[in-house]
């Protein structure tokens, strides 16, 4: 037999009041003024210590009795048959190989997740996303970026009806029209620049229209665009970039707050570094529409080279914090593994 004094609390009021608990083989026994309770061991629940917090042990009856005496604490444990994993527990928390084993399995799993997992969520998501939350979405964007970044574009009508049935043949000829959108800008700010936007809106800037030597290279960029939006690139790329928003679209199927995200829209497009499997998605898809075309891939990496160009200098005169919006191929792989690849496919 064991006692010690202890604090206890009945559990329906905050009185504290000192008792003492007396340990008899299987039973438990708290002794105080105007209470006299007695318990099986097996019934009590004792918590793990935290660092130099008192220990408690709480009573069935909703009691709880808190002790420093460790002697009749451990003698507790044991008759209750929590002192063998409580013990080993504690051995794996004081053991530094255990616990650096344990952190690099946990950064293995994170790194996991984040190559497999959230891309893998992030497409489940933006496929369940509701054509109108995108609508939304791409309209809002569009605005903000006519607000902030672009102008309305002085391309000639005749000139832009052009582009626009290119627009529709690089759709393909069974494409939904209200499907994809061709949007004119200009912007000084961006320069030669196409992007596409949520739900199916491709924006191309005149000054990349004005760079192009034939309308087979703005074909391409155009191709190349489209693959992004029907890979739902953007949508992807964005949940990747927000693990909490990806999960509660994964579960709702739907965005808590569209205004919120659409605010955020802009910088993301205009500055958007897609992953590299992205990249080969949509340039295979430009590829592949100008090869049905009878359309050369060279003309896609001509364009591409003389974007690359156009980027050099542009960035030198970053440097001087003249030019503080990146180009088309700031934000995209290595150019030069591109048109290596471009030109491959297309035999040459």
């Amino acid at each position: 037999m064991k006692s010690a004094t202890v604090a206890y609390f009945d559990g329906r009021v905050s009185t504290r009041r000192s008792a003492l608990l007396t340990l008899d083989g299987g039973s438990v026994t708290i002794s105080c003024e105007g209470a006299g309770l007695s318990f099986p061991v097996a019934e009590l629940v004792i918590p793990p210590g935290v660092g130099s917090v008192r220990r408690t042990v709480r009573l069935p009856d909703g009691g709880l009795c808190e002790l420093d005496d460790m002697e009749i604490l451990a003698e507790l444990e044991r008759a209750s048959g929590a002192g063998n994993s409580r013990g080993l527990l504690l051995r794996w928390e004081k053991s530094l190989p255990l616990a650096l084993a344990a952190l690099a399995l946990t950064v293995l799993v994170v790194v996991l997740f984040l190559h497999y997992g959230v891309p893998s969520l992030a497409r489940r998501a933006a496929l369940a996303l509701p054509p109108a939350t995108e609508n939304t979405l791409g309209r809002e964007s569009l605005a903000t970026l006519d607000r902030i970044l672009m102008k309305p574009s002085t391309l000639k009508k005749e000139r832009r009806d052009q582009l626009s049935e290119l627009f529709r043949r690089a759709a393909g000829p069974g494409a939904d029209a209200s499907a994809y959108r061709l949007e004119f800008r200009s912007s000084p700010a961006i320069g030669a620049n196409a992007f596409a936007l949520p739900s199916g809106i491709v924006v191309i800037t005149d000054e990349l229209v004005d760079l192009a030597r034939q309308d087979d290279e703005i074909a391409a960029i155009l191709a190349h665009e489209l693959g992004h939006v029907r890979g739902r690139h953007i949508m992807r790329h964005i949940m990747q970039s927000s693990a909490a928003g990806l999960i509660v679209a994964t579960l709702t199927g739907d965005l808590v707050s569209i205004t919120s995200l659409a605010a955020t829209l802009p910088t993301v497009l205009v500055d958007a570094s897609f992953s590299r499997e992205f990249e080969r998605e949509a340039d295979n898809a430009a590829i592949d529409w100008m090869k049905s075309a009878g359309i050369s891939p060279r003309r896609y990496a001509e364009i591409l080279g003389r974007l690359q160009a156009q980027l050099d200098v542009r960035q030198g005169k970053a440097a001087d914090g003249r030019s503080p919006v990146r180009n088309y191929l700031s934000t995209h792989p290595d150019t030069g593994d591109r048109i290596r690849r471009i030109l491959k496919a297309g035999g040459e």
